[in-house]
């Protein structure tokens, strides 16, 4: 590894053990991964340049104003929370409970590709988890996907997988409880 691969090629720091990130073109640090949206994955990073993950950064900027100006009139809880604002038909979808002092996203309604709520089994075992996901048409974020279930591997047809299913659920009636919006159940992913 040369000196160039030891540093942030964002803010030059240089790199810690763990928690860094890869973008073609270098390695971004873990604090400067802080300032990014928590829905990015791996693969996301690996699509972005530099200057890519600069366009974001100016993105989540934007959004702080965006989060200010973002009215709840309407939230669905479970361990993520949905928060719709239906004026500005606006949405958030949060682990955290201040989602101002996470700058969580606010994305448009209309931006919705589709939505799907599927089982994620494990290997060797008979546990799922309850998973929801949401693609969105262009933007800096293209999916929302998280486990529904408070904790990993429900034993199918339990009272937390039925629990985890009804949740799954309200998040979905709740999109669809919009104006203009209708999406359709499809099984697995």
């Amino acid at each position: 590894m040369d000196n160039m691969e030891k540093v942030c090629v964002l803010c030059g720091e240089p790199l810690s053990r763990y928690g860094n990130k890869k973008i073609n073109g270098g390695m971004l640090c873990r604090n400067c991964i802080k300032a990014a949206s928590p829905w990015l994955e791996d693969e996301d990073y690996l699509k972005m340049d530099l200057e890519a993950f600069k366009k974001h950064l100016d993105y989540r900027n934007a959004n702080l104003e965006k989060i200010d100006a973002f009215h709840c009139d309407k939230k669905v809880e479970g361990k993520y929370t949905l928060y719709l604002d239906e004026e500005n038909k606006d949405f958030v979808i949060s682990k955290r409970k201040d989602i101002k002092k996470e700058n969580a996203d606010v994305l448009k309604l209309d931006d919705i590709g589709e939505i799907s709520i599927y089982e994620e089994g494990y290997p060797d075992s008979d546990d799922v988890d309850i998973c929801f996901a949401v693609k969105m048409n262009g933007g800096q974020i293209e999916d929302i996907r998280f486990r529904v279930n408070e904790f990993p591997g429900l034993e199918k047809g339990g009272k937390d997988h039925e629990k985890s299913i009804k949740l799954a659920m309200d998040y979905l009636d709740a999109f669809e409880n919009e104006d203009g919006l209708d999406f359709e159940q499809v099984e697995g992913e």
